[in-house]
């Protein structure tokens, strides 16, 4: 059985997406040049443990059986 209801797995995709959203500026700034690896260091970091947070929680969500669709 899964620990967490499935609304509840899919909002905190949600918002780890949000949150990278919110840092996709400086993810421009960095690859366009406009910012030094050293200051987006942080942000990259941060980054890749969303992501790797979002995997999780989608390979959570692969527990669930599928919705039927009504």
């Amino acid at each position: 059985m899964n620990d967490k209801p499935k609304y509840l797995i899919e909002s905190e995709i949600a918002v780890r997406k949000q949150m990278l959203t919110g840092t996709d500026y400086q993810a421009l700034k960095f690859a366009e040049g406009a910012i030094s690896p050293e200051d987006y260091a942080e942000i990259k970091a941060q980054r890749e443990a969303w992501r790797a947070e979002i995997n999780e929680l989608e390979a959570e969500l692969t527990k669930f059986p599928e919705d039927p669709g009504i």
